[in-house]
């Protein structure tokens, strides 16, 4: 009979593996100080309706040592309703050991299994290698080997990419986990408001429908992109409707249109549209706004090199898409919808970003365009799904996965980060945006 190998599913596997089998211990505890560790743990207890149980040793079959089990993120079970995770550290299990005779079993029962000793000298050792274990930089691309790669719901996930990065998390799973059980709920309730399952369909729906830089952007968006149609200056890339917007008003793509309508003449014909519709003067002077507030965040967007001299872009809807599969994933993560449901959502992004947008780029620049004109600005909470490391919310704080909206001054540090995830992702040779074909 042929067996397949095994393929680690990301680095820290792979590295945990081939430590094991030279019997190297400095190489095992490294790779496990540089891993996000999980415990199971009965959902009914981490919602608080039993008490705490206290942890329970198992008996190793393979070493016949007492040991307390923890997976790394690679070795997380498929999803299951009634169990789930929460995250630790090496140096929390360091320090909070509770019986110096027990050992610590990673990854039990698979290729990338370890069995450490934890007596108190053991435990020393753990801590200093932990101190001197550099933390995750921001802005990683993280992939799982055995997640999806290539089809309909790799590229849905993919759309999620910028967040995934933001979040140092890998950018395809669909599973047990985004960070943990308890992170992932605090972030649905205290980010999003949704605390259950009924608010988890109402956010997701409106999340696909791509609505949130506003129907007066998305308008003149749309506006835009009919004037250069008209002039005969609309790329034929791709001819896309905005999500919600009825029939397609130009291609909504990002593109490379130097001939493309000035501002004011922009400005101009959608005036004209609405006072040949009588309009309220309000909206007249809303619209007018939005496209003063286009123009002036591609013209950012354009000083920092994320968008080219005369790319324009014709919808602002991937930026929800892309929460959209992020609350997707948390929702799974959170219980608060099963796997099919999950993808659902997932496959409707992915079918709904290609149908608005013509490429991979077209995408990213509808995303960091959608991003400048969210409501509240800089500091509003739907792009701070879970804080950066060391900041409310991120990997080392006390309290992780809560929004680390109010916590960045004036939205530099976010700002940068979600430039950085762009960067990254229209860079990095294993990046999805380079490797999965957008049609």
């Amino acid at each position: 009979m042929f067996f397949s190998p095994w393929t680690p599913p990301t680095p820290i596997e792979q590295q945990l593996q081939a430590a094991t089998a030279r019997g190297d211990w400095d190489g095992q505890i490294g790779a496990v100080a540089a891993a996000e560790l999980y415990v199971a743990v009965p959902r009914v207890q981490a919602d608080g309706l039993v008490m705490p149980a206290p942890l329970a040793p198992y008996r190793d079959p393979a070493s016949g040592k007492r040991c307390l089990p923890v997976l790394t993120r690679g070795a997380l079970p498929l999803w299951q309703p009634d169990w789930v995770f929460q995250r630790t550290t090496l140096d929390a299990l360091a320090l909070e050991w509770p019986h110096d005779k027990w050992h610590l079993a990673v990854n039990p029962g698979q290729p990338a299994a370890a069995v450490l000793p934890a007596t108190p000298l053991d435990r020393a050792a753990w801590l200093e290698v932990y101190a001197e274990t550099p933390p995750p930089a921001p802005g990683r691309l993280l992939s799982l080997y055995t997640g999806p790669l290539h089809g309909p719901l790799a590229q849905g996930l993919a759309c999620g990419a910028p967040l995934a990065v933001r979040d140092g998390v890998p950018w395809n799973e669909l599973g047990t986990v985004y960070r943990d059980y308890d992170a992932d709920r605090a972030v649905l309730r205290d980010t999003w408001g949704v605390a259950d399952p009924a608010g988890w369909w109402h956010l997701t729906e409106r999340l696909l429908a791509g609505a949130g830089a506003g129907r007066d952007a998305e308008f003149a968006l749309r506006a835009r992109e009919g004037l250069a149609k008209h002039a005969g200056t609309a790329p034929a890339e791709h001819s896309g409707t905005a999500p919600g917007s009825g029939d397609a008003q130009g291609p909504a793509t990002g593109s490379r249109d130097p001939q493309g309508p000035a501002t004011e003449e922009w400005r101009q014909a959608v005036t004209q549209v609405l006072v040949h519709r009588a309009a309220p003067e309000a909206e007249v002077r809303a619209m007018d706004a939005a496209v003063t507030r286009i123009a002036e965040a591609e013209e950012r967007l354009r000083g920092e090199g994320a968008l080219q001299p005369g790319q324009r872009v014709a919808s602002a809807a991937a930026h929800d898409l892309a929460c959209a599969v992020t609350v997707a994933r948390l929702g799974l993560a959170a219980r608060l919808c099963g796997p099919a449901d999950a993808e659902r959502v997932v496959l409707s992004a992915g079918e709904t970003a290609r149908r608005t947008y013509g490429s991979w780029p077209a995408f990213a620049a509808g995303f960091l365009l959608g991003r400048a004109l969210r409501p509240g600005g800089a500091g509003d909470p739907r792009t701070a799904v879970h804080g950066l490391p060391g900041q409310p919310g991120g990997p080392g704080h006390a309290a992780p996965g809560h929004s680390d909206a109010g916590a960045i001054e004036a939205g530099t540090s976010d700002d940068h980060t979600a430039l950085l995830a762009h960067r990254v992702l229209t860079a990095d040779p294993a990046s999805p945006w380079l490797n999965i074909p957008w049609s």
